[in-house]
């Protein structure tokens, strides 16, 4: 299920493409300076948004159950553009020098990610294996003094819950990230209930058992 995606930042043209950062499929971000804090930059990004539980462990590649053992933020460059194919390749068909201006403005207003190691206790759905460390993307963070925020997205937390992630598989050794922030985001009590970290989430998911159960339903259908 391996995705790209355009990131487009606001006040410039639309500069190369981005293996997928905290969006899915064909989702789509834009970043402006907040005009309440010059230190605060604030993403917009859409997501794909799934109708149920199922909608979205079908969509995901891989689901595990993990806590967070580090985490670091960093930021993401254009890939190299090629070929003649405006859908693929936003910089074909610039002259040298206009593709040469593009890169430099990307360069000086990268999109910035907060990438966190996960350490699987669970493995749900996918070709991930308890014991595996995973690293999951996330669009934001803080970056030498200034803050990046994307008003869907809540950060995993070092040290903090057990999660439940469904993510999106984009190859490579490019991290994993949610197939959408708030629809494929869960905490686990220690009761074993799994439940949403925000409101866009769903209430149905049950007992951790339950949902192992659920996803390995849907994967069986899957591929039948």
């Amino acid at each position: 299920m391996t995705a790209r995606r355009n990131i487009l930042i606001t006040g410039t043209v639309l500069l190369a493409a981005f293996t997928a950062v905290g969006c899915s499929m064909d989702g789509e971000s834009k970043k402006a300076k907040s005009t309440a804090d010059s230190d605060t930059v604030a993403y917009h990004a859409d997501y794909p948004e799934y109708s149920s539980l199922d909608a979205v462990i079908k969509n995901s590649d891989v689901v595990v159950k993990g806590t967070v053992v580090s985490s670091r933020v960093e930021k993401m460059l254009p890939d190299a553009p090629t070929g003649d194919d405006p859908a693929t390749n936003p910089q074909a068909g610039l002259s040298p020098a206009e593709a040469k201006a593009a890169k430099e403005a990307a360069e000086a207003d990268p999109v910035i990610v907060t990438v966190s190691k996960v350490k699987v206790s669970q493995s749900l759905a996918g070709d991930v294996a308890v014991g595996d460390t995973i690293e999951v993307s996330q669009l934001g963070g803080a970056y030498k003094g200034v803050t990046y925020q994307e008003q869907g997205t809540t950060h995993l937390a070092k040290g903090g819950p057990q999660y439940v992630l469904m993510l999106a598989d984009h190859g490579g050794k490019s991290p994993y990230d949610l197939v959408n922030p708030e629809q494929a985001l869960y905490t686990v009590a220690s009761g074993g209930t799994v439940k949403a970290v925000a409101g866009a989430g769903f209430d149905n998911a049950g007992k951790i058992g339950q949902l192992a159960a659920r996803a390995d339903r849907i994967a069986k259908n899957r591929t039948r």
